[in-house]
């Protein structure tokens, strides 16, 4: 695999991993926003409820990753805190790379090149991770309009597909599984380079954990190719991280 090849696949990788509203698409009549409202507490209530998920403010999860497309596996490793920050650690069999975003800005090392800023793509792939990661809490505050897109044309009767939009532009659609109310895919759409890109996660073996649940398993796809899977090992709930730990050495001595 050429450097080129090898550098665009770190960009889609960071779609690993992974979920009542208050604001609701205006123009839907009230009967369709009752009842998206009802889906959404639904899946709120499945993953433990509100209360359990607001008082989740850090999660460590680390576990193991193949990558397809590299051709490689290894161990997979992120730090999430509420508030804009995620670290993510990848270690393959013959590379390695750390990914860190603090709220508006993003920075990536690899085994090869010290911690640099990142712009565009990069840094936009790494707020999208964020905001999977985050999904459930923003359900629970409003942080996104909300409307069905109907059934999914893969997934079968039970599957609802939503669309998601904030206020900074994200655009994103969450499969959910209305016999469970786990979301079992989510898609994320932007603009690069005058091309769309779509990248999407989808989760299973949803687990308890202290009282929340979560997906064991991640399956990534660009374009419809698969390109890597990610099997979590463990999840730990509100650990204590330092702010410090989401800023890179390098950029901290300047």
């Amino acid at each position: 695999m050429t450097h080129r090849m090898r550098g665009f696949f770190y960009i889609l990788m960071f779609f690993l991993l992974i979920p009542g509203p208050k604001a609701l698409c205006a123009e839907n009549p009230s009967n369709e926003n009752q009842r998206i409202t009802s889906i959404i507490n639904k899946v709120i209530e499945a993953y433990g409820g509100k209360d359990i998920i607001e008082g989740i403010h850090s999660v460590h999860a680390k576990g193991k990753i193949e990558a397809f497309m590299l051709h490689d596996r290894g161990t997979y490793e992120y730090y999430f805190k509420r508030g804009g920050k995620l670290r993510v650690e990848t270690k393959y069999e013959h590379s390695s790379e750390v990914r860190i975003l603090n709220n508006e800005k993003g920075y990536r090392s690899t085994n090869t090149i010290p911690f640099e800023e990142v712009y565009g793509t990069r840094f936009l792939s790494m707020v999208y991770q964020y905001k999977h990661l985050n999904i459930l809490y923003d359900l629970i505050t409003g942080a996104y309009q909300i409307r069905s897109l109907g059934q999914s044309q893969t997934g079968g009767d039970n599957i609802e597909v939503f669309r998601l939009n904030d206020k900074e532009g994200t655009v994103m659609d969450i499969s959910v599984d209305k016999q469970t109310f786990f979301i079992v895919k989510v898609a994320a759409y932007f603009s690069s380079e005058n091309k769309q890109i779509a990248l999407s996660a989808e989760f299973s073996d949803f687990r308890k954990v202290g009282g929340a649940v979560f997906p064991f398993r991640i399956t990534n796809y660009a374009g419809g190719l698969k390109i890597a899977q990610t099997v979590i090992e463990e999840y730990s709930l509100d650990p204590s991280i330092a702010d410090s730990f989401f800023v890179p050495s390098t950029i901290q001595s300047l």
